[in-house]
């Protein structure tokens, strides 16, 4: 029933995109909504329930009412209504994929997952680690207090410093979100336990986090990553509804107040609320593309893999021409180069209208091994909380660009690992002895 209601309604937005954008956009956010709603039951796909939460914060209402407000973002200018239909049918193409993978897979029954992994056992110390091991990555932070301890943007940390990605990673991303994986697996844990114990070094380790990962020097993609993994255990396979209200909550409610918290002081940048926020760029961001922009040949891969080459130093990156950021046209269109980028429109580069369906196909595909592992008895292990992480990541994932999102993300999976690997441990498979009865004289 909920794939022959997701098929009506993309066509249904598909045509009303075709009229106007505003309406197709709203025939997305209604689309969304339905698909929330269908995704109820427990053994339902968690990627699924986040994945239509993402677009209903950043890819439905927001587009529509900035189109028919005739909103513009960066001094970019108003853009035509065909830029608008085009971008909605990038996104309309991309959904279709992420559903073309689902197809004939059946929710998980809810006693499944319930099921206890039975061979991972938690540490009998393991709260002590854990608590041990936010206080050590907190005091890393110290050794340089001007990344973590002062507002983004002042006290000399200036681009001219080549080695300031490297230091950020290193001395701020990686050590913030290990602070915030070690809350998470010991509120899990207290969830469990109940005791007082576990619920004061809980709240220990809650007061380290909310001092390393404060919104005046955190970027909102470390908030995310960092948090979000603890409403994903707790309500992904219970209430469902809520865990997608506070997806769109947090991000639409308290996502400008962070960013004027974090930023608005230094760049003068006054409090703009949903859905006229610049957080809310994304599809304004791929009509000006695709308007100012001359159409480029196709990349066959290589938009994806310089986007994706993230994780090498710059001069190592792989294809740098590939970057639509980087576009003449682009810089010299919108007045900074720190965008935003859904990766659909990358696949499109790379493959053209294909792109965007394949791409949401492979990543579907992929995160069916992640809804696996997403089950409330499960131990607290690395591969545990790094599903939890790649499900959170995947909210400004969407939102883009990839190569900004890449360190976040894969520092959030490291730091799920350390934590894990502190908190649980392999059971070793139990020998049977058999004893033999010695010959008798």
């Amino acid at each position: 029933m909920r794939p022959l209601a997701f098929w009506s309604g993309i066509v249904c937005a598909a045509l009303c995109g075709l009229v106007d954008p505003v309406w197709g956009y709203a025939a997305v956010f209604v689309l969304s909504l339905v698909q929330i709603a269908m995704l109820g039951s427990a053994g339902g796909s968690v990627f699924l329930l986040i994945h239509y939460a993402a677009i209903l914060t950043y890819f439905s209402i927001a587009p529509a009412m900035q189109i028919s407000h005739d909103i513009d973002f960066w001094d970019a200018g108003v853009m035509r209504a065909d830029s608008h239909m085009q971008a909605l049918m990038l996104l309309l193409l991309y959904m279709a994929g992420v559903e073309a993978a689902r197809l004939g897979e059946r929710d998980a029954p809810a006693d499944a997952m319930a099921r206890r992994d039975g061979r991972m056992a938690e540490l009998a110390n393991a709260q002590l680690l854990l608590l041990g091991c936010a206080v050590f990555a907190f005091a890393a932070l110290l050794v340089k207090p001007e990344l973590n301890f002062v507002a983004r943007g002042v006290a000399g940390l200036g681009s001219e410093d080549n080695n300031l990605a490297i230091d950020f990673i290193f001395y701020s991303t990686l050590p913030k979100l290990v602070v915030l994986m070690c809350f998470v697996a010991l509120a899990i844990q207290a969830l469990r336990r109940r005791t007082l114990w576990s619920w004061g070094v809980a709240g220990i380790a809650f007061g380290l986090a909310a001092i390393a990962a404060n919104p005046v020097n955190t970027a909102r993609q470390v908030l995310l990553i960092g948090l979000l993994p603890l409403l994903v255990h707790a309500l992904a396979r219970s209430r469902r509804w809520l865990l997608a209200g506070l997806i769109f909550g947090s991000i639409a409610g308290l996502g400008p107040v962070l960013n004027l918290i974090s930023r608005g002081s230094i760049w003068g940048e006054e409090l703009r609320t949903f859905p006229f926020s610049q957080d809310f760029d994304a599809m304004f961001v791929v009509a000006g593309i695709l308007e100012r922009a001359p159409i480029p040949d196709l990349g066959w891969g290589r938009y994806l893999l310089s986007a994706f080459s993230f994780f090498l130093p710059r001069s190592l990156k792989l294809f740098p021409d590939f970057d639509p950021l980087g576009w003449s046209a682009i810089l010299g269109n919108f007045s900074q180069a720190n965008l935003s980028l859904p990766p659909f429109t990358t696949a499109y580069f790379d493959f053209g209208l294909a792109g965007p369906a394949l791409f949401g196909f492979a990543v579907s595909a992929a995160f069916r091994a992640v809804d696996r592992a997403v089950q409330a008895g499960r131990p607290v292990s690395g591969s545990y909380l790094a599903a939890l992480v790649l499900l959170a990541a995947y909210v400004p994932f969407m939102r883009g660009p990839i190569l900004g999102w890449g360190p976040f993300a894969a520092s959030g999976v490291i730091a799920a690992f350390i934590a894990g690997s502190l908190s649980s441990r392999t059971r070793r498979a139990m020998t049977r002895v058999v004893r033999r009865r010695l010959p008798s004289a």
